[in-house]
């Protein structure tokens, strides 16, 4: 999956449970800028362990599908 499109995910997610970013940033050990970044599909480096953190905090899991 893209970078863009994980953030656009991200920003959904997080918008559709009522949380700002910083609060996110809070749940999920991640800083604000780097949620900032990462929704709007400019952060590069996130690891496995960043991603996972995000989307624990937001109630959501990763699903890794090979084709």
């Amino acid at each position: 999956m893209e970078i863009a499109k994980i953030g656009n995910k991200v920003r959904l997610e997080r918008q559709r449970r009522g949380l700002t970013q910083q609060q996110l940033a809070d749940k999920s050990s991640v800083s604000k800028g780097r949620i900032e970044a990462i929704e709007n599909g400019r952060c590069m480096d996130m690891g496995f362990g960043m991603v996972t953190s995000i989307l624990s905090a937001l109630g959501l899991t990763l699903a890794i599908e090979i084709a």
